[in-house]
């Protein structure tokens, strides 16, 4: 269970996130599907800064890390078939940072600003959970879902996977299923998704405003 503090850092995380000038876009790469027992091998963030109401990104402020395979860990066939996805063999992983020190890395550099992803509950289960083994914490920030949210603001489009979004605005990837590729790739789409997700918010802001999409969505949903 989630004790009193770590709660109330992710209240104070999901309370600041409005008013929040940086963002970050994140992905993982995992040795598999299952979020109960596959393992995280790499992770990236992109930071998406608001200049002047808009949301632009910069390319230094980003960051990848590979995290170190455990000594003796014998590879099961799931695992085998996603280094061919995610490209990042037992070599790669090797020379890696240690899990503790790669997922601190990574919490530094978020610094408790609002997170994003394309299919987020993903990620944050992960992120979560290494977190707690690792760092003896949850992870605090809260999270919008880049997936729910694209369809949401373009429903008249039937897209449902990553690959239709970036096909339909015109996006190109440098090595897709590589962890800051994707992070990249996606912070782009949230450019891209900003003069409808704009055209929705009004005055309220452009986390607030998500956040309003979502919601009422679950009320749809709970009352259909």
């Amino acid at each position: 269970m989630m004790g009193w503090r770590h709660w109330q850092a992710r209240r104070r995380a999901a309370q600041r996130a409005p008013e929040a000038r940086r963002w970050v876009v994140l992905d993982t790469e995992t040795s598999g599907l299952d979020m109960a027992r596959d393992r995280l091998i790499a992770a990236a963030a992109v930071a998406v800064h608001w200049v002047d109401g808009r949301p632009c990104l910069r390319p230094a402020d980003s960051f990848e890390v590979v995290l170190q395979c455990p000594p003796g860990l014998a590879l099961d066939e799931v695992a085998r078939r996603n280094i061919l996805l995610h490209g990042v063999g037992r070599g790669e992983q090797g020379g890696g940072l240690p899990v503790a020190e790669g997922l601190q890395r990574l919490v530094d550099f978020v610094d408790g600003a609002p997170c994003l992803a394309f299919h987020a509950a993903f990620d944050a289960t992960m992120l979560d959970r290494a977190c707690r083994v690792h760092l003896g914490a949850a992870w605090a920030p809260p999270w919008l879902d880049l997936a729910v949210l694209a369809r949401l603001l373009h429903p008249e489009l039937p897209h449902r996977h990553l690959d239709d979004w970036l096909g339909h605005f015109g996006l190109a990837v440098g090595q897709r299923h590589r962890a800051i590729s994707d992070a990249w790739v996606s912070a782009e789409l949230l450019l891209r998704l900003w003069p409808a997700w704009r055209a929705q918010g009004g005055g309220q802001g452009a986390w607030r405003a998500a956040q309003t999409l979502v919601r009422a969505r679950r009320f749809l949903l709970q009352n259909a």
